[in-house]
């Protein structure tokens, strides 16, 4: 997808999951917003991405595992990130998880996960811890 359409896209998807409202393949029940500081830029980055609630922590399936962006601007500040989950913006930390990602897939909201199977290219589980 090319950068502007994926702006565009994120850009509706954070607003309608602010809101409380769905945005396939996402609702605020399956998905959140990570907010990162860029490792070059310095600037605020936020992903929507999809989740599964394992507990008191939050398991991402990254698709392209540690070298999403998000991924490594959170590693870049030591794993701190913010994320907007159940209706507020909460600080958190981030680690990748060794293994296979697909258990934490079959989790997920069938049809996220299939979208995270076809368009990922190095799928790795990270753990999102709430402060």
């Amino acid at each position: 997808m090319p950068n502007m359409t994926r702006t565009i896209s994120n850009g509706s998807i954070m607003l309608a999951l602010r809101l409380g409202l769905s945005a396939p393949p996402y609702s605020r029940k399956n998905a959140v917003i990570i907010e990162t500081v860029g490792r070059k830029s310095g600037k605020v980055r936020r992903t929507p991405v999809g989740y599964a609630d394992d507990g008191d922590r939050i398991i991402v399936v990254a698709e392209q595992g540690p070298k999403a962006d998000y991924v490594r601007n959170a590693r870049a500040r030591e794993g701190r990130l913010r994320v907007f989950h159940a209706g507020a913006w909460k600080d958190a930390t981030l680690r990748l998880l060794d293994g296979d990602a697909e258990p934490y897939l079959q989790c997920m909201s069938a049809r996220h996960a299939s979208f995270v199977r076809r368009f990922g290219t190095d799928l790795r589980a990270v753990e999102i811890t709430l402060s």
